[in-house]
């Protein structure tokens, strides 16, 4: 992972999920190179929140894009050129919040691309808003009373969409 590591420092809270992601990447893009993906051909996308800093964490070629739209931006890198491997990640707010649609239709079309959603259950990196998949009852600074609608379930409404 020597080699994709950057130089920016890491700020991720301790215990975070996006730890284990980052680990997973830095041991699976060495394998995607063993079955002859070249790493020019990696492509990681991202969108806004604490999932898309490991854009900043990565030394790969990629695109930061607006809030919710990393999906779009994938189906435009990959029609563009479908030789490349794309690698889209996104928070369960940008991808199932701000950009459910954009992610619900990348899913009915099938795209070829691998999408990693980093699932902490609420707008971290603005201090914690209640998300599409936080359990109801949960307590943040924008529901003291606690959130009130029940999460929905991302991988069933993936398998309905597509």
């Amino acid at each position: 992972m020597e080699d994709l590591t950057t130089y920016a420092e890491n700020t991720w809270c301790p215990g975070c999920g996006n730890f284990g992601i980052l680990t997973a990447i830095g041991k699976a893009i060495p394998l995607l190179e063993e079955k002859g993906i070249r790493r020019e051909n990696i492509v990681i996308t991202a969108g806004i929140g604490c999932h898309a800093k490991i854009f900043d964490y990565l030394n790969l070629s990629g695109l930061y894009g607006l809030h919710g739209r990393n999906c779009s931006n994938s189906e435009g890198i990959k029609i563009g050129n479908p030789a490349l491997k794309i690698i889209n990640f996104s928070g369960d707010g940008n991808g199932l919040g701000e950009g459910l649609a954009h992610t619900m239709f990348a899913a009915k079309r099938n795209q070829d691309m691998t999408y990693i959603l980093h699932n902490n259950s609420v707008y971290a990196l603005t201090t914690g808003q209640f998300s599409p998949l936080t359990e109801k009852g949960w307590k943040g600074p924008s529901t003291p009373k606690g959130s009130f609608e029940k999460p929905f379930h991302a991988i069933s409404l993936m398998i309905e969409a597509g």
